[in-house]
């Protein structure tokens, strides 16, 4: 009799724990505060009346980002707030899958003109000189940069995923994969700030190439993995660490002298 009460006892909190489970699977937004799930960020009223709702695990406001302009969220997320992160990541609907792909093929068509802005000099002097052949080449060139910049974001990008899917095992699912992707991309917009330093700072490659390409973008990819849920804190930063060295290396042993020689 006692057995039988026992086994009915954990099948019953089983099936609770299920439901709960299901529950929060099915919750689309966050607190930006403690992460917890909920299921909407404010209350209408009429005449235009909005009201925050507030979190039921910390009491605070569940985002008051939401009150804010994108401007000021920018900012924020640039600065590397972990509630910011969590905003853009889970409670901006207006960011749709198609917006993060389109992004994600600008950074590397940014990257791509980076690297080409930075080719040896005499093919720029080249243009000068008439020599078509070399001008070609220097055209070639960009297609080269495109290429390497395309493997060097699958390769940074594929490792966090192995070392993501490593961690879940059987419990990862294709929206944690969306949600990944969702949160690689976003945090790799350290890549336009190089731009404008091309055109003020032209000769200090060195400089911002290492503040911005290893370590604001190693910190952005650890911040945003870490709002995302989806690793802790060290193995956040562990694995943006080894991706951006390693994509890094991956460029230093891509044949591009190879590529533009053979034209």
């Amino acid at each position: 009799m006692k057995h039988s009460l026992a086994l009915s006892s954990y099948a019953k909190f089983m099936a609770q724990s299920s439901k709960k489970s299901e529950d929060h699977s099915t919750t689309k937004y966050c607190c930006v505060t403690c992460g917890t799930a909920t299921d909407e960020l404010s209350h209408h009223y009429k005449e235009g009346v909005i009201k925050i709702i507030h979190c039921k695990q910390c009491q605070n406001p569940v985002d008051p980002y939401i009150e804010l302009d994108d401007l000021l969220v920018f900012i924020d997320f640039v600065l590397l707030k972990l509630r910011a992160h969590r905003h853009v990541l889970f409670n901006i609907d207006k960011i749709k899958y198609n917006h993060i792909i389109k992004l994600c093929f600008a950074f590397i068509l940014a990257n791509a003109y980076i690297k080409w802005f930075h080719l040896k000099n005499d093919q720029y002097q080249s243009i000068i000189n008439h020599d078509h052949n070399i001008f070609f080449a220097l055209e070639y060139g960009f297609y080269v940069k495109l290429i390497e910049s395309f493997l060097e974001y699958a390769v940074r990008f594929g490792f966090i995923l192995i070392i993501s899917m490593l961690e879940y095992r059987q419990d990862w699912t294709k929206e944690k994969s969306i949600l990944l992707f969702r949160a690689l991309v976003l945090s790799s917009i350290g890549q336009l700030f190089i731009l404008p330093l091309l055109i003020w700072s032209p000769d200090h490659r060195d400089y911002y190439d290492i503040l911005i390409s290893y370590i604001f973008t190693t910190l952005c990819h650890a911040q945003v993995l870490n709002a995302s849920r989806l690793l802790s804190p060290l193995i956040s930063f562990l694995s943006s660490t080894t991706a951006i060295l390693l994509s890094k290396f991956f460029v230093l042993f891509f044949p591009t002298n190879y590529f533009l020689t053979n034209v």
